[in-house]
């Protein structure tokens, strides 16, 4: 993770952006961190949304809760094997 100061990152605020698509940027004021800046270049509104969304990441966690249904079951179920 790279790291700059508020007034480096208001100085050239496009090249950091630029920058934050391969790595992200911690940007600090007086030593303490103020943001955090990620590159989104190549995702969609949808993944960023999803991936901010307490509500989405608590579904993940209860179905992964749940018991899962074997492959070979699956299997079963959608190639049946003939007689």
């Amino acid at each position: 993770m790279k790291h700059t100061s508020l007034a480096e990152f208001r100085a050239r605020p496009g090249q950091f952006i630029e920058d934050a698509q391969g790595e992200d940027l911690l940007v600090t004021e007086d030593g303490e961190p103020v943001a955090l800046v990620l590159g989104v270049r190549f995702k969609d509104h949808e993944d960023v949304d999803y991936e901010n969304d307490p509500a989405f990441w608590e579904m993940i966690r209860r179905r992964r809760a749940e018991a899962s249904i074997p492959w070979e079951q699956v299997e079963a179920e959608l190639f049946p094997k003939k007689t």
